[in-house]
């Protein structure tokens, strides 16, 4: 058997660690899956909320930055539902989701790509144009997602 120095057994290590969190998490358990994507959508919300105070405020070219952030975070999503990832006393999240996987994954590539559109449009300073971006946004991508994957509010 070689043997790793412990330098390369920690460089390993950690690459196999990197490589769970990368590939969905499949380590993951169902309470920490939720929580990380609770936690991630409750980003995007923030993000979403200062996006629309910006806007109202005229500060239009400062919406690109939440729009970045919404880029970002957009990409993670599906590597944070586990197939099976299920509970309904914490989670909202419906079986539909792994049952039309491709359309759910699909759209978390449609926010990647509307909110990089929206990020691009708020540089120009057009506020029209950034309105209306923001609009579509959110009826296209965050919108189209809860109607078709998550549930009713979980009373407790």
């Amino acid at each position: 058997m070689m043997r790793l120095p412990l330098r390369s057994s920690v460089v390993v290590g950690s690459a196999l660690v990197v490589l769970g969190c990368a590939t969905g998490g499949s380590m993951m358990s169902t309470p920490d899956a939720i929580n990380a994507r609770q936690a991630l959508m409750k980003e995007q919300g923030k993000a979403m909320q200062s996006i629309g105070g910006k806007v109202k405020a005229g500060q239009i070219q400062a919406v690109a930055a939440d729009a970045e952030k919404l880029v970002e975070t957009s990409k993670k999503i599906p590597n944070l539902f586990p197939q099976g990832s299920l509970d309904p006393t914490m989670s909202r999240a419906k079986p539909e989701i792994w049952q039309k996987w491709s359309e759910f994954e699909g759209n978390a590539k449609r926010l990647e790509a509307k909110a990089t559109q929206l990020a691009a449009t708020a540089r120009t300073g057009n506020a029209d144009a950034t309105r209306a971006a923001v609009g579509d946004l959110g009826k296209t991508t965050c919108g189209a997602c809860h109607n078709a994957f998550r549930g009713p509010e979980i009373k407790k």
